[in-house]
């Protein structure tokens, strides 16, 4: 089978790894991919946003059986409908249009939840600056502003004043920080608690629980600065009781299938505020694998990940029928724990260098690797691009292990970057245990 991956950070990376494992994979390509993938693998191209003419010239023309589409402004544009009208012999992973609006417009995903029934932060919508400003008062401190839009995992501000908050509202709205994905904004309900994130592969009608995972959403140590796209991982999540899986499969995931019939990875971010079943609230739902969760949850699945894939899709599920998981239908995993600590360019999300030059470490430990996500490579040497660089992964028999080593890996990269340091940065508290 030959197979395409849609994306380029880190989470690519870690589905490029784990998908190259399967006996089902003859030939595995990236679009675009990034520094640390193969050149043979990585497809040289721009970004897939909203124009899939050429997506679909390339996969008649390689002959691709597969698309796992790993970022979700394809699918928020509707990638998977175009696929599957134009070839509809095609397997592709990930939801139609519809489904992707859960991620797409914030303000569509909480009128569902309303619909629902599915606890979760309650909100206003505001669609102008004037009407945010007149609504602001009547909301509860702290206060949570969510740009409708995709902003690649800076939409969400937390403001403990209302100064700050309505400053925020004005770069919105007039600065225009997020563009178009600004046209609306969430006043929401700040949830208390601890946040775990749980991943279903869904196929329309059924869902399968992959392992939980925690991930840190501030830039600083300490959870200080301002929110990211993410800054590190760690899998299995220990914040979810095996009641509160099942009260979120039965009162979250399902409505979902209902109302969508949904085909793909769902992402449900949670935020836990006890230890009882139903004491917990949706803080948002996303279309495909977490950025940075992922690169922890994979290496520990058991099982080939192709064939998990291939059941979301109406093309392969009746050969994939997973019949041997049980009746709570949780993907196995290995024994231990993962961690997976973000390398950075210091600033991100704000102003940040690019074009870094990087020096990354043979790793004679099979039990971490480093997946790239902003890197570029050309003739061996490596630069980087975006805000986020790469992630250290690594594996342990338990949390601390793990942590252990991905620090020690990190203190070696440390000394091999010295000249460019000081415009790097990385979370020192990513899977501390409290």
């Amino acid at each position: 089978m030959r197979i395409l991956i849609l994306g380029s950070g880190g989470r690519e990376s870690a589905l490029y790894l784990k998908i190259k494992e399967s006996s089902h994979a003859d030939e595995v390509f990236v679009w675009p991919g990034n520094g640390l993938i193969p050149e043979k693998d990585r497809v040289a191209r721009e970004s897939v946003a909203d124009d899939f003419s050429s997506l679909k010239d390339f996969i008649l023309k390689e002959k691709i059986d597969f698309t796992v589409v790993g970022n979700e402004t394809p699918l928020v544009a509707g990638v998977r409908d175009f696929l599957k009208q134009n070839i509809p012999a095609h397997a592709v992973f990930g939801p139609n249009k519809l489904g992707a609006a859960l991620e797409g417009s914030k303000a569509f995903s909480d009128a569902f939840m309303v619909e629902a029934n599915i606890p979760h932060g309650t909100s206003v919508v505001a669609h102008s600056l004037a009407e945010a400003k007149q609504l602001l008062p009547q909301q509860s401190l702290p206060l949570v502003l969510k740009a409708d839009g995709l902003a690649a995992g800076k939409g969400v501000s937390i403001h403990h004043d209302y100064e700050s908050a309505a400053q925020k509202l004005s770069e919105i709205f007039e600065t225009r920080i997020f563009g178009d994905s600004g046209n609306r904004v969430l006043l929401q309900k700040f949830l208390h608690g601890q946040e775990a994130s749980l991943f279903a592969l869904c196929n329309g009608r059924d869902a399968l629980l992959l392992p939980a995972a925690r991930d840190y959403k501030r830039a600083l140590t300490g959870d200080a600065g301002e929110n990211t796209g993410g800054m590190g991982a760690y899998t299995p999540g220990d914040h979810l009781t095996d009641a509160q899986k099942e009260f979120t499969r039965t009162h979250i995931i399902e409505p979902v299938l209902q109302k969508f019939q949904y085909r793909g990875l769902l992402y449900v971010g949670l935020m836990i505020a006890s230890n009882r079943a139903d004491d917990l609230a949706v803080v948002e739902f996303n279309c495909r694998f977490g950025d940075p969760e992922t690169q922890s949850i994979l290496p520990i699945l058991e099982g080939d990940l192709v064939e998990y894939l291939l059941w979301t899709d109406d093309k392969y599920a009746i050969n994939f029928p997973i019949v041997s998981l049980g009746s709570a239908k949780l993907i196995p995993y290995k024994r231990g724990a993962v961690v997976n600590v973000v390398i950075a360019a210091r600033g991100y999300p704000g102003a940040f260098k690019k074009s870094i030059p990087l020096v990354f470490l043979e790793q004679p430990d099979g039990d971490v690797h480093v997946t790239g996500a902003g890197i570029a490579e050309h003739a061996g040497k490596y630069t980087s691009t975006g805000g986020r660089i790469a992630n250290v992964v690594a594996w342990g028999a338990n949390r601390a292990a793990a942590r252990a080593k991905a620090y020690a890996y990190l203190e070696n990269f440390k000394t091999a970057n010295a000249a460019n340091i000081a415009d790097l940065y990385w979370r020192e508290d990513i899977g501390a245990l409290a």
